[in-house]
């Protein structure tokens, strides 16, 4: 299965700006550049830079969309599951991940649409999801009657999901407005893979994603999990009976101005609760998901008008200090059966402003604990781009 696959919509030639046709499959089955791309390491100079794409099979309807930006929907055959690899040979993939849970599949991925202009950090990595609930047939969202493998039942009722594309804009480095769309899925609909991530500029890309699935529910009679922590209960279950419908998610932002030397230097790392299967990802709107970030931006003016109000919840906050010249990588994860805490510890490094000398050098170690009803009225929703974070 190709997850991952997409079908280029537009393109330009990323030196002179004009309109180019992208990649497309010929009625014999092959791609119009098929089968070796004649690109940079070649010395043909293949300059094709794709702005937009789609996958398939998708169900959804279009919420909000930038002025001008054209969607190119699926027809009722459509599907880019098993499409070869050199059918789109200008886009790249990295950093698959994912767990198998009886039918339940969690697959991320970082993806770029350009990966020649992603080797200099003209282009950037986002991390997506995509999930299934039969085992890897249909890519959807959660259904409204699904049935788990531990016999419980759950209803979906579908979830917005919001795309960043490209410009033609030549300077790719800095910030710039992009084309944005958010779709409106069904329960049970097919769903193109989620964009998690959302950055607003190609200085920042994405690295090593990370993941923790909740464990097996506990016997209170032999272990108790949190020892000293209130006896903490969530829909009237213990803390250590386990909610299959909750993972979680931690991503690594990289500075994409030293992409061209190698390997992005790393930044910052976020983390998020997945609620509801993957349907949304919380960090302060607990079950009311109407406030969720950024579709109510709380006062964040940095957010994209297209997704004001568009029902798009996907909360991330940063799982470090977040201070300038600190480096946080390498994370590892896991997490309680009910869902309730996040443990994570990472590699952190610290350089000297001036000199540029390393002056701390640790393993660093946190636990967050979500609490139902509960939101700080001094910590709410500040993400590192909201109103309380004065870095910004």
């Amino acid at each position: 299965v190709d997850a991952a696959g997409t079908i280029p919509d537009t393109a330009v030639d990323s030196q002179t700006g004009l309109e180019v046709t992208a990649p497309y499959v010929q009625d014999d089955g092959t791609s119009s550049i098929n089968p070796i791309l004649q690109g940079i390491v070649q010395g043909e100079g293949d300059t094709t830079k794709i702005l937009t794409w789609h996958q398939c099979p998708s169900n959804y309807t279009v919420l909000t969309a930038s002025d001008g930006t054209t969607v190119v929907e699926c027809t009722a055959t459509d599907s880019t599951l098993d499409d070869q690899s050199w059918y789109n040979p200008l886009d790249v993939a990295k950093g698959h991940r994912g767990f198998l849970d009886g039918d339940f599949v969690m697959l991320l991925y970082a993806w770029s649409p350009n990966w020649r202009l992603n080797t200099v950090g003209h282009d950037r990595y986002e991390l997506y999801i995509r999930r299934s609930f039969d085992g890897g047939d249909r890519w959807t969202t959660l259904p409204s009657n699904y049935k788990h493998w531990d016999g419980s039942t759950w209803n979906g009722d579908g979830t917005v999901v919001c795309e960043t594309y490209r410009t033609a804009d030549q300077q790719q480095q800095g910030d710039s407005t992009e084309p944005r769309v958010c779709y409106e899925y069904g329960a049970g609909d097919h769903e193109q893979a989620r964009n998690v991530t959302q950055h607003q500029s190609m200085r920042t890309t994405t690295l090593d994603p990370r993941f923790a699935s909740t464990p097996p529910s506990y016997n209170p009679a032999l272990y108790q999990l949190g020892y000293g922590v209130p006896g903490y209960t969530s829909g009237g279950d213990s803390e250590d009976l386990r909610d299959p419908s909750r993972y979680f998610v931690v991503y690594e932002t990289g500075d994409n101005t030293t992409t061209e030397f190698g390997e992005a230097e790393p930044e910052d790392l976020f983390y998020s609760r997945a609620v509801n299967f993957g349907d949304d990802y919380q960090v302060w709107a607990e079950d009311d998901l109407s406030v969720c970030y950024p579709s109510d931006p709380h006062g964040d003016d940095k957010v994209a008008e297209e997704l004001i109000g568009s029902g798009f919840c996907n909360e991330f906050d940063k799982m470090e200090q977040g201070i300038p010249g600190l480096e946080a990588s390498e994370a590892s994860l896991t997490a309680n059966p009910g869902g309730e805490f996040l443990y994570g510890v990472w590699s952190q490094i610290r350089y000297d402003d001036l000199s540029g000398e390393v002056v701390e050098a640790d393993s660093m170690a946190r636990r967050v604990w979500w609490i139902d009803d509960y939101v700080s009225e001094t910590y709410g929703w500040d993400f590192g781009q909201g109103p309380n974070n004065e870095e910004e």
